[in-house]
């Protein structure tokens, strides 16, 4: 009966060994085998099928039914809080990519009213600068940009359009977001259009060094403002660059508290100067760098800033060969 069981639901069996909850599968299973072969003993023993050995049977038996039945309705809720989890996540990202869109037809519509008065905004400043009253200029310039243009509004998504690999620009939509939302000064620079990537680089793989470094830089600055109280403390600055689909280049540095971390300290599996964390982040970088002989990563501390440079040059890998 068990082998046929097995052969029945040997994919079933798997998941439940492979997910999260196989430490409680796995005890049911200890409970069912201990129980069997006591109640084996017991028969054993006494030679008859007893009304105490029945009694054991069918308590165990129930008992059994009853933990699996826990145990399944259990994974049920857990799946359904995932999926709940992933809706939320996938419509947090869908509110960014609107905000996104909205976000370049303000600054259309934002450049287009401007390109109609700036004749008329620079024949009056024009004057003024005639008479010689430069402080007048001065002001005149301020409120045009405080009731027309908010300066803040308009630099978010910088750059951003130059980027229509689409893996790469969802992932720094949201971040990016983040950093704006929470006051961090940021700059993010992308002066070339970014069309392919290395042809035999995973995307996924660039996703998940420009997340992890992300989110470091962002957890650090969080730090550095709770340390400093002063919003200014702390400043992010990140480039994409790729003139050639052979290249392309991913550089984000940040302020940091702890000015003499070792570097190659930091790349260590389990190294972390984060509560709660368990340092696997540049651990799994450097997995990831293994892979490709073209990619370069560096990472410099200097000056109070901490540097990632990550570059992949598939021409020079070929000069090299």
């Amino acid at each position: 009966m068990m082998i046929v069981a097995i052969k029945l639901g040997n994919g079933k069996i798997y998941n439940y060994l492979a997910n999260q909850n196989n430490k409680i599968f796995v005890g049911i299973l200890a409970y069912t085998y201990v129980s069997t072969v006591s109640i084996s003993i017991i028969y054993i023993q006494s030679k008859s099928f007893t009304p105490l050995t029945l009694f054991f049977s069918l308590y165990i038996l129930i008992q059994t039914i009853f933990a699996i039945f826990i145990y399944h309705e259990m994974t049920m809720v857990q799946e359904k809080l995932l999926n709940k989890k992933d809706q939320e996540k996938l419509k947090q990202q869908q509110h960014q990519l609107e905000e996104y869109a909205s976000y370049l037809e303000k600054s259309e519509d934002d450049l287009r009213a401007f390109r109609h008065d700036y004749k008329n905004i620079l024949n009056s400043l024009k004057v003024s600068a005639q008479e010689g009253n430069v402080q007048e200029v001065i002001q005149k310039l301020d409120k045009y940009t405080e009731t027309n243009l908010n300066s803040k509004a308009l630099l978010k998504y910088k750059d951003l359009n130059h980027i229509y690999v689409k893996s790469i620009k969802s992932i720094i939509i949201p971040k990016i977001t983040e950093l704006y939302n929470l006051d961090i000064p940021y700059n993010f620079e992308c002066r070339n259009n970014i069309r392919n990537l290395p042809d035999h680089v995973d995307e996924l793989d660039l996703v998940r060094i420009i997340g992890i470094t992300f989110d470091n830089a962002i957890e650090e600055s969080k730090a550095l403002i709770a340390e400093k109280h002063d919003i200014r403390s702390a400043e992010v600055q990140i480039m994409v660059y790729s003139d050639d689909p052979d290249e392309f280049e991913f550089e984000i540095r940040n302020k940091i508290q702890n000015k003499n971390i070792s570097t190659s300290q930091i790349q260590q599996r389990g190294f972390t100067t984060k509560k709660d964390h368990k340092g696997l982040g540049l651990a799994n970088i450097k997995e990831i760098e293994s892979k490709y002989p073209d990619m370069s990563i560096s990472y410099t501390i200097q000056d109070g800033w901490f540097d990632f440079y990550m570059t992949i040059d598939t021409e020079d890998d070929e000069e090299d060969e």
